[in-house]
């Protein structure tokens, strides 16, 4: 949890070899070990940040402090599912009270259009781009909403054999026709692999993965083509489905909190995407990882126990490279 090799730190100040606990120790010392003190406190190794629950009790004998005892836990996924499940709540009413206005507001407008439109011929040009102005904001709302009634109401997955190859090859078929300016390859192994799974909810996964590699590339600063590659193969037993892009890449502190909801570095992004994913696959007993590229903008995996792997034997993986404009 720390990160260290405790028995290369043998006899060095407790506080040197870890300084997160410094202050919380310095303030045990001052009370004379009256009580037990008890602290959150984030510890960052690398990329990985975890919140530890950390308590300092006094040893004492004849009345005297001796030294210290340090005991901690690391609840970073306890305070994740805490925040999840306060999101989650917030989501529910958000959409509950603006999804119903939205349908009136945008028939409404489409009714003033439709008998006004004639009858003001100064500014029909400006009436006409107010009134889509409104339909097309309702509709990014709308979308918003939907957003958010997916993370509030995530129904419990239905497990059945499912063909990963073409759920992948189905994902990357819708997103290249939106995003024809984007190449796009895609790895699969030659014999379709198989997996229990509940296939709406590994595709909706995949395509948020895909989403996001693309709104990546179109937060770049610069004309490199864009280009996103899947990957799917088995990682050992496991089964692995790889998304990499050559975006912006991932941040460097803070990386695991994207997974948290209504977190993101977009912006225009609601920070539901990838919080959906990560409940997608705890709900798979899976794992989602979040790395740099091999050649800059970022990699995102989703990791299958092979628990869940229907067929191993899938023989090599073959390549299938296309364009934007390709079928």
């Amino acid at each position: 949890m720390l990160g260290i090799e405790l028995d290369q730190m043998q006899g060095e100040p407790f506080e040197e070899v870890v300084p997160e606990f410094d202050e919380l120790l310095r303030e045990a010392r001052r009370r004379a070990g009256d009580r037990t003190i008890e602290r959150e406190i984030a510890v960052v190794r690398g990329n990985e940040s975890r919140t530890l629950l950390v308590r300092v009790s006094a040893m004492r004998s004849d009345g005297e402090v001796q030294g210290f005892v340090v005991t901690f836990d690391d609840v970073s996924a306890l305070l994740s599912a805490q925040r999840k499940a306060a999101w989650s709540d917030v989501a529910r009413r958000i959409a509950h009270e603006i999804k119903n206005p939205l349908t009136p507001i945008q028939l409404s407008a489409e009714r003033l259009k439709r008998r006004y439109l004639k009858q003001v011929p100064d500014d029909a040009e400006v009436f006409q781009t107010c009134i889509e102005t409104i339909v097309r904001q309702v509709g990014s709302i709308g979308q918003m909403v939907d957003e958010f009634s997916s993370f509030a109401r995530m129904p419990a997955p239905v497990f059945r054999p499912e063909n990963i190859s073409e759920l992948c090859r189905q994902a990357v078929f819708l997103q290249r026709n939106t995003h024809r300016d984007i190449d796009f390859d895609v790895t699969l192994p030659e014999a379709p692999l198989e997996m229990h799974c509940d296939g709406r909810q590994i595709s909706q996964a995949v395509t948020n993965l895909l989403q996001n590699a693309a709104d990546a590339i179109e937060g770049r600063s610069d004309d490199t083509p864009g280009k996103i590659a899947l990957e799917l193969r088995l990682a050992g037993d496991d089964c692995l489905i790889a998304v990499e892009d050559n975006g912006i890449g991932l941040p460097e502190e803070d990386r695991d909190s994207l997974t948290e909801p209504y977190v993101t570095k977009r912006e225009k992004g609601t920070g539901l995407g990838l919080a959906i994913v990560r409940k997608i696959m705890e709900d798979h007993k899976g794992q989602l990882l979040l790395e740099d590229g091999t050649k800059g903008g970022a990699r995102v995996s989703l990791v299958f126990p092979d628990s869940e792997v229907v067929n191993a034997d899938i023989g090599q993986s073959s390549k299938e490279q296309a364009s934007s404009d390709g079928a």
